[in-house]
């Protein structure tokens, strides 16, 4: 059972963003857990479990962007269709109504054009493969304690200091877009994180 104030939950109920926020960070701390327990992927009840956390936290850190954009399709009166409220979809529409600086750092990194495949890609990638797919490809190394993910060679960070640093990045990504559209505005000041 999760314990919080009666103002918090209203709070996370009120503001879908912040739920999703909530809900990936609390994959995360379970995640943390197991493998402070000894309980890693590297058998395959061990990787059930992560696989399990993984992919609901990748679910709900999408989510995150989603519930944004569906946000400013909303009260930007993009007219979008709900099933077609994509990045691409609401990046399209807010130039065409010249507000370009909305979105520009979103667009940069989901633009089809962009021969490169940013952090936001790959964390879409690795959603859609755990979700629609198969299973979420790790690698082992290190006499099977260095866990990284496969989707993203580039980077040398392992799962859980991977997740928290995109679950950062995707904050910090919002974060930017909320203050730069009145209309986007949370209702209330967004939660601070703790750190354990």
């Amino acid at each position: 059972m999760i314990e919080m104030s009666n103002t918090t939950a209203k709070a996370l109920l009120e503001d879908r963003i912040e739920f999703k926020f909530y809900a990936a960070e609390k994959h995360l701390q379970i995640l943390s857990d197991m493998q402070a327990k000894g309980r890693t992927p590297n058998n395959s009840d061990g990787r059930i479990d992560w696989e399990l956390e993984i992919e609901e936290l990748l679910f709900h850190l999408i989510g995150t962007m989603d519930c944004l954009l569906i946000r400013i399709n909303e009260r930007l009166k993009l007219g979008l269709e709900i099933r077609k409220v994509t990045a691409i979809n609401v990046c399209k529409k807010l130039r065409l109504k010249k507000r370009n600086d909305l979105i520009k750092e979103l667009w940069d990194l989901v633009s089809p054009n962009n021969p490169v495949r940013s952090w936001l890609k790959i964390l879409i990638d690795l959603k859609n493969t755990g979700i629609h797919r198969s299973i979420i490809n790790v690698n082992f190394a290190g006499g099977n304690t260095h866990i990284t993910f496969v989707e993203d060679p580039k980077s040398d960070l392992e799962i859980i200091p991977y997740l928290d640093d995109r679950i950062q990045r995707m904050r910090n990504l919002i974060d930017n877009i909320i203050s730069k559209g009145p209309l986007v505005r949370r209702k209330f000041p967004r939660k601070k994180r703790r750190i354990k």
